[in-house]
């Protein structure tokens, strides 16, 4: 065999080889290129699953932060409802005529217990109809449960406040529609809104 003839079968059989190889390197490449591929894919999927959890956690907290203020703006209007209702009552108690406002605030000083007395104190514009008014105030009461007199005292705006030796009882009208908002509250929102 001639060396020309060696060259060119040991040439051919590494042209062979060599092909041989560059396919073998152009599978794998594309095998590894699949497999990058198949995991970015994997990675993007995995990527955009956590994208979508996040998005609908935050829909979901943005949903409860609008159902909480939007449930604060139903409360504020309601109590501003409620607190209109009794503004009303209080301007209508305001101006009552003179002998219902008494007759009210005698009604309310009768219900206290009998040993309950002491002096009222009174808005200075009424402590002289107060005054006046002792003898029916005092109807049925003795000892220590007669109300010794009216005092005027600026800081109450109307009715009275009993204070005794040792207690004080708030008999005034703001403090009887307090009391009247606080037990008939939840009556009062059923009644308007039919919670």
């Amino acid at each position: 065999m001639s060396l020309d003839k060696v060259k060119a079968t040991v040439l051919g059989e590494a042209k062979v080889r060599a092909e041989e190889k560059l396919g073998e390197a152009r599978r794998e490449a594309e095998r590894i290129l699949a497999a990058g591929g198949a995991e970015d894919e994997r990675a993007s999927a995995e990527a955009l699953r956590d994208a979508a959890l996040r998005l609908e956690r935050e829909a979901i907290r943005e949903r409860e932060r609008i159902q909480y203020e939007n449930r604060l703006q139903i409360l504020s209007a309601k109590n501003k409802v409620v607190d209109e209702a009794f503004r009303r009552a209080r301007d209508r108690l305001a101006s009552l005529p003179e002998s219902e406002y008494f007759r009210m605030i005698g009604a309310w000083l009768q219900a206290l217990p009998p040993e309950t007395g002491g002096e009222l104190r009174v808005n200075p514009g009424e402590a002289d109809k107060f005054s006046a008014r002792l003898g029916e105030f005092n109807l049925g009461r003795a000892g220590s449960g007669v109300f010794s007199g009216a005092v005027a005292d600026p800081g109450v705006q109307s009715g009275a406040i009993i204070k005794g030796s040792d207690y004080h009882i708030d008999c005034t009208v703001g403090r009887r529609l307090e009391e009247l908002r606080e037990t008939a509250i939840a009556d009062l929102a059923r009644k308007l809104f039919g919670a």
